[in-house]
């Protein structure tokens, strides 16, 4: 959909790669987070976790759709989009006309599928699960700016020379999101 077939065939071996090492990558985030889960409620076999990721993996999804509705196409959310493509694919001579090839629906998923695996992958089950509905869509967003400012924090940390900065950095990554984001979501009502 994006490139030709000339243009895929000659990018192929370097993408097939790059989207195993992707769904590797994602295996792993599940994984992690289906035995933490497990660890924390035994009862529970693990099939039903699994099911319960998936559920609140696509519930986050739904509420940030209805959000995203009120986006209109444009190049402003495409480097949320670029984050999941392919290297060989976001890196390639053919990038600057991938906005315009790839439909704003696709896009549109793309955009809350990452991020809802994000929420769901770094903040668990209970988090997610007991989050309103009403509350869900804001909060997923809010976690998303405050995710690219911790970041930005982070990395100003590390690069501080200080001896403490990569124990700071690791900190503000390992929770910093979820905290930023809740008091960003309080201080707007949300």
């Amino acid at each position: 959909m994006c490139v030709t077939d000339d243009e895929f065939v000659a990018l192929k071996p370097r993408y097939v790669e790059e989207v195993l090492s992707r769904l590797r990558e994602m295996a792993q985030l599940e994984a992690s987070l289906l035995f933490a889960e497990a660890v924390r409620d035994a009862s529970t076999p693990l099939p039903q976790l699994s099911e319960r990721i998936s559920f609140a993996i696509l519930r986050v999804s739904d509420a940030l759709a209805k959000l995203m509705d009120s986006y209109s196409e444009g190049r402003q959310l495409w480097p949320l989009v670029c984050e999941q493509l392919p290297a060989a694919l976001a890196a390639s001579a053919h990038a600057p006309a991938l906005p315009q090839r790839l439909p704003w629906e696709y896009q549109k998923s793309t955009i809350v599928k990452s991020l809802a695996s994000r929420l769901v992958y770094r903040e668990g089950l209970p988090f997610v699960e007991t989050m309103s509905d009403a509350r869900l869509p804001a909060f997923a967003l809010a976690y998303l700016e405050q995710e690219q400012r911790v970041c930005a924090l982070a990395d100003a940390v590390g690069q501080s020379g200080e001896a403490f900065a990569p124990q700071v950095k690791s900190l503000l990554l390992k929770g910093g999101v979820r905290a930023a984001a809740e008091m960003a979501a309080g201080s707007s009502g949300v």
